[in-house]
């Protein structure tokens, strides 16, 4: 079975962001003329693209795993269905959860 590529495909997101946050203060401290300041915002950009490359690897090891939050609720709800407890779709069925026949 093929590996999702949704983990991968999801943590771009936040690595777009905070690689443009990092150009950003890049920017801004070609500017600035204080060199305390200039030692700050390079820690800050330190501590960005650190958070970058664990976000990175952490969707390469959930994609590599093969595990996403969305999976996980469909194997959820699989073994429900296997139970008894959800109807199979197309069926009209309600629930058949034995707590409520007994009521």
């Amino acid at each position: 079975m093929a590996r999702p590529l949704f983990p991968i495909i999801l943590s771009l997101i936040p690595i777009v962001f905070l690689l443009s946050l990092s150009f950003f203060i890049l920017v801004v401290l070609a500017n600035v003329k204080t060199n305390a300041l200039k030692i700050f915002g390079y820690v800050i950009i330190a501590l960005i693209w650190l958070t970058t490359i664990l976000v990175f690897g952490a969707g390469i090891s959930r994609a590599s795993k093969g595990r996403y939050p969305g999976m996980l609720m469909r194997k959820a709800i699989m073994e429900h269905q296997k139970m008894g407890m959800m109807p199979e779709e197309g069926s009209g069925e309600g629930m058949n959860c034995p707590k409520m026949k007994q009521k």
